[in-house]
């Protein structure tokens, strides 16, 4: 039965039984779980989640470019699991920024969240470290790159979504070592600072974005303005991301069957062994040591779009012709961006000019992995901010 389908109360028991260490609890209660302040007292003031926010919509944005280029280095007709599983994955982190911008908001007045977020400075350049101060432990200085489908991108992303025990010591002051970590300490942000003075969820419910102007898939909008929807739109995130509770699969998702949604680990996971996970294949205590026992598929990295590592617009100068088609790609791209910051910065229509933006990237993109360098490489989107004139 598809999660829409389940009844309610039924999705809301799941839900709240992986929220109740966040929610309040009655007088003379303690939170349940251990008390580490290492994680719990990153972050003290409205300034300091209003920040955290800003770097989770960096964060978020960061994964498009590397899972874009995994996914369009795919050759058509190859591949086709491992491409629609690169897919869902993408789509959701579209869904992570829109969610992050639906915090934002709602502990924000307009002109801080234009001041945070401002296109030029969310836009990375590659190789970079995850925004966000994130610092997984292994390997040692882990920096996102771009590259091609390949085995070496696969370990990339699964760092990227690595789960790790969230009441973990980190590595030192505002430091974490993964996304979900990072994740945790804003939820207990934004616990913490639930009864501030004056009231935290100060935003004007006008600025959320809603599902008439969101049209992706991929998971659900949470509308933003308690305590409580806050950690929806948190647990959606992380839930996608690596899983909760040392589950492989995606809490919001199906229960039963064929309907089962994994997080994006482990769908990086079905790729790097090449078979798809059943719904039986969970390990409460390691879940990143589950391996998938269900269906095979192929997966050939032979056969995918031999792009160069981490190109550079500078890299092509020697062929004028080369040079323009990945600028004009980078002009789309930093138009994709500016729609989504106009969305979550006050003009909620912007994303409906995201869809056929999407698309042209694609065909760009192929386009420029058809070229071969004079190294024996082939040329590759370069995602470098360059606003269209």
């Amino acid at each position: 039965m598809p999660n829409y389908l389940q009844p309610s109360s039924k999705r809301n028991k799941r839900r709240q039984s992986l929220l109740r260490p966040l929610l309040p609890a009655p007088t003379g209660m303690k939170l349940e779980g251990p008390e580490k302040p290492s994680v719990r007292n990153q972050i003290e003031t409205r300034a300091d989640l209003q920040a955290a926010l800003a770097s989770a919509f960096a964060l978020e944005l960061a994964t498009i470019p590397p899972y874009m280029c995994g996914l369009y280095s795919i050759r058509d007709g190859t591949n086709v699991e491992a491409a629609s599983l690169i897919r869902s994955v993408l789509v959701e982190e579209m869904l992570h920024m829109v969610l992050v911008a639906n915090l934002l908001n709602a502990i924000s007045e307009p002109d801080d969240v234009a001041k945070l977020l401002r296109v030029e400075e969310l836009m990375a350049s590659y190789p970079t470290a995850l925004p966000g101060n994130i610092r997984p432990a292994e390997p040692k200085g882990f920096e996102v790159q771009l590259l091609p489908f390949s085995p070496k991108a696969i370990d990339e992303f699964l760092v990227i979504e690595h789960p790790s025990d969230p009441y973990a010591a980190m590595p030192g002051a505002g430091k974490y070592l993964s996304i979900g970590q990072f994740y945790q300490a804003i939820r207990f942000g934004f616990d913490h600072l639930k009864n501030v003075e004056g009231g935290l969820f100060i935003g004007d419910p006008e600025r959320q974005i809603t599902e008439e102007q969101y049209y992706g898939s991929g998971g659900r909008i949470v509308l933003v303005d308690d305590i409580e929807s806050a950690e929806k739109a948190i647990l959606e995130i992380v839930g996608q991301g690596e899983g909760i509770d040392g589950t492989i699969q995606d809490p919001d998702s199906s229960l039963f069957g064929q309907e089962i949604e994994f997080a994006h680990y482990f769908k990086f996971q079905e790729i790097r062994f090449g078979r798809f996970y059943r719904a039986s294949d969970t390990n409460q205590q390691a879940p990143t040591k589950s391996i998938p026992s269900g269906e095979a598929f192929d997966v050939s990295y032979g056969t995918a779009h031999a792009m160069m590592a981490n190109p550079k617009v500078a890299d092509y100068r020697h062929d004028p012709a080369l040079e323009r088609l990945a600028v004009e790609f980078n002009r789309l791209y930093t138009d994709l961006i500016t729609a989504i910051v106009a969305s979550a910065t006050g003009d909620r229509t912007a994303l409906s000019r995201a869809v056929p933006v999407m698309h042209a990237l694609r065909e760009r993109a192929k386009s420029l992995m058809n070229i071969e360098l004079p190294d024996g490489s082939f040329a590759g989107p370069t995602f470098e901010y360059t606003p269209s004139r």
